[in-house]
């Protein structure tokens, strides 16, 4: 009986001992995780700002009750509050057991040092937008958040801002913040004002256009410094432009898009700065512009008719049009008119025609067609009497 009573003081020891290696751990905030991924540019005389949408708290856990999110600015940030800081995360843990570990020294020192950056950039920030809730569909694109900030009044300054750093907090309900996000840095510049476009003339596989350049800033200062233009392209259809069509700056005042579709197009054009290909002033006014292919390819050449007993074989030239579909072949007999051979279009450039009869006189004739329809001039005539 002692032996048992001791065993079970033994255990009882053991068991007050095992896995106390520290204090234990608070619990993880029920805040919103911060944002990671903000990024910043300009586009004409605002800062535009990408994110991705909040979505998660710090635990992990699905971010239901966001309310708004708050987007912060500082001018003319100190070097040291733009520098990369440690992201804010939940504090790593030390050696232990799963459900009663302590945080490390390391930890906490960087918790402190991402706590530090915070007041520092709220102390110099400046709160310049809050998009609500209900608002939020209309800065959304997919899953990024997309908000602009008009700069313009601080370009005109006598002396504008060198610099300008940005950062966003989500706000849940009651109020919660999450914690600041990655800080992103700016140097604003004055863009160029909007060129005006001369002329957008359609030509088979390409379009051209030729435009003047901007004689003021967007600001309106004059003189203007360009660095080169990006030409944007969109179908009548859409109502939106996609990247540019050129992926670096037009040094001149014209530009062949050879990747134009064939239907009805819209265009313009925006000039950068040197040496700043992301600032980009204000777009020229449309262009629109119908595309749609009505070139004929080239008829084929060299058409020949070889008479061979109760057939005629038929052979010509490739054409070489590169959105070329067939071939239509027209039989005349004697002074009559020309009947199509063929109901679907011959994509080889030979036929046989086995309905001929002999003694009679017959002029032949091929034309090409495009994928479009458009359908060439005849060929030179070509004549068989099969006998």
């Amino acid at each position: 009986m002692k032996a048992r009573r001791a065993g079970l003081a033994l255990l009882v020891v053991f068991a007050a001992a095992c896995g106390k290696k520290g204090e234990p751990q608070p619990p993880v905030p029920k805040t919103a995780r911060a944002v990671s991924d903000l990024r910043v540019e300009q586009e004409e005389t605002d800062a535009l700002l990408t994110f991705s949408f909040p979505d998660r708290m710090l635990s992990g856990a699905p971010l239901t009750d966001l309310q708004s999110i708050e987007v912060y600015r500082v001018v003319n940030p100190s070097a040291a509050l733009t520098s990369p800081r440690p992201p804010a995360a939940g504090p790593s843990l030390s050696a232990g057991s799963a459900s009663d570990r302590a945080p490390s020294a390391a930890a906490r020192r960087v918790a402190s040092n991402v706590r530090l950056a915070e007041e520092a950039f709220y102390r110099d920030a400046e709160r310049v937008g809050v998009i609500e809730l209900p608002a939020m569909a209309e800065h959304t694109r997919g899953a990024m958040i997309v908000y602009r900030d008009p700069i313009e009044r601080l370009l005109v300054r006598e002396k504008p801002p060198s610099a300008l750093a940005y950062a966003v907090v989500s706000v849940r309900g009651g109020g919660k913040r999450s914690p600041l996000s990655n800080i992103v840095a700016l140097s604003p510049d004055i863009p160029p004002g909007a060129p005006v476009i001369l002329s957008v003339t359609p030509e088979e596989g390409r379009v051209c256009l030729e435009w003047l350049e901007p004689t003021e800033d967007a600001i309106g200062r004059k003189p203007v410094s360009v660095g080169g233009y990006f030409v944007y392209r969109r179908s009548l259809e859409e109502e939106e432009y996609g990247p540019p069509v050129n992926s670096r700056p037009v040094a001149g005042t014209s530009y062949v898009d050879a990747s134009a579709p064939d239907t009805e197009l819209v265009y313009t054009l925006r000039a950068t700065l040197p040496d700043k290909p992301r600032v980009e002033g204000a777009p020229a006014l449309e262009a629109v512009v119908d595309h749609r292919d009505i070139y004929p390819p080239p008829p084929p050449s060299r058409l020949q008719a070889l008479s061979e007993g109760k057939l005629v074989r038929l052979l010509w030239d490739p054409v070489s049009a590169a959105d070329l579909a067939g071939y239509l072949l027209f039989r005349a007999e004697a002074e009559g008119p020309p009947v199509p051979l063929n109901k679907d279009l011959l994509t080889d450039s030979f036929f046989t025609d086995e309905s001929v009869v002999s003694g009679r006189r017959y002029r032949y004739t091929v034309r090409s067609v495009d994928r479009s329809g458009n359908v060439s001039p005849p060929s030179a005539e070509a004549i068989a009497e099969p006998f």
